[in-house]
């Protein structure tokens, strides 16, 4: 992902956050119907559950 950061003409960059975000976390968001958090419950082992994605925060800037 960084790359595709310096291709564009970012420079200075730097992942500031990196979170997990789990089913407990998605099911919060209404974009995410409870039949759909109960079909991932069922589909992904429950291991995964705490960490099925992340949220990254990326600072950067463009030369003047």
């Amino acid at each position: 992902m960084l790359k595709k950061f310096f291709n564009v003409g970012f420079e200075a960059i730097k992942v500031v956050e990196r979170q997990a975000c789990g089913l407990a976390d998605i099911s919060r968001y209404p974009l995410f119907a409870p039949d759909f958090i109960s079909f991932l419950e069922r589909s992904i082992p429950s291991h995964r559950h705490a960490k099925l994605a992340f949220s990254i925060v990326v600072m950067a800037g463009k030369p003047a």
